[in-house]
């Protein structure tokens, strides 16, 4: 499995530093999740009634992990769309 991660641009990381803490927090929460699920494989599927505390609780830490990301990127798209308008936007 590849994970991309998305590494801010210089202008973007001089204009909006948060880019590159949220980067870092983007990886950590991908390699957190693909660990998780390394080492449980069976949280790949459903719930299992008798399952163990642990188990499951693998399987949240790896779908909150995932949830995250997704707002992550929608956080760091809305930033990139307003320093590019910010850009393109005439100065008078």
């Amino acid at each position: 499995m590849t994970i991309r991660i998305r590494l801010p641009a210089s202008p973007d990381l001089f204009a909006a530093p948060e880019l590159g803490a949220l980067a870092v927090l983007d990886a950590a929460a991908a390699i957190a999740a693909t660990a998780l699920r390394a080492q449980h494989v069976a949280i790949e599927g459903d719930f299992h009634p008798g399952e163990a505390d642990f188990v499951t609780t693998a399987r949240v830490l790896a779908t909150e992990c995932e949830m995250l990301r997704d707002t992550l990127r929608r956080y760091r798209r809305r930033v990139l769309e307003e320093l590019a308008a910010a850009r393109t936007a005439w100065p008078f």
